[in-house]
């Protein structure tokens, strides 16, 4: 069972790379995982994630894509009986980028299980798309991030008429 999102936002793809990419400071934004470590490809890390209720589990979690500026994707769980792949595709767009949101659940629970979840999946997907795009707007707001337009200062009128004398 694979689920997907996408949403659109006005920031390059080298910055929102460098936000997804970023993992320790996944607690800063994301509702659900604190990762401990650095994204590098098949890189074996303790992800932390909050179940239902409240609680959390560790597991581990495998770098399993990752494509600087573009994928990053990663998979937890026993392969063949249940296994849960997530990923993010930056797709650069005229106007900034298009995110690429997916989760998908293999193995044999998977099949059993993923349809059961698809309800409480897709709405654990909207609140980490919403989660992510309000990092990306406070981002976009930083000081010395964004272009400041400045007034130019003209000459006065008398100014004007002393230099064409």
């Amino acid at each position: 069972m694979k689920e997907e999102t996408s949403f659109e936002f006005n920031m390059s793809a080298l910055r929102v790379w460098s936000l997804l990419s970023n993992l320790k400071a996944f607690t800063r934004w994301h509702p659900v995982y604190r990762i401990a470590g650095e994204a590098e490809a098949g890189a074996e890390m303790d992800v932390s994630w909050l179940l239902f209720g409240g609680r959390r589990m560790t597991t581990q979690m495998v770098i399993s894509r990752l494509v600087k500026p573009r994928l990053i994707g990663w998979q937890m769980g026993v392969r063949g009986f249940l296994t849960f792949d997530e990923s993010y595709d930056i797709e650069p767009i005229a106007n900034g980028v298009r995110i690429h949101h997916s989760v998908e659940f293999e193995g044999v629970i998977g099949v059993l299980v993923g349809p059961l979840m698809r309800k409480g999946l897709r709405r654990t997907m909207r609140r980490q798309d919403a989660a992510f795009l309000a990092l990306l707007r406070r981002q976009s707001r930083l000081p010395g991030q964004s272009v400041q337009h400045r007034r130019r200062h003209t000459k006065s009128a008398s100014q004007r008429d002393a230099a064409n004398d």
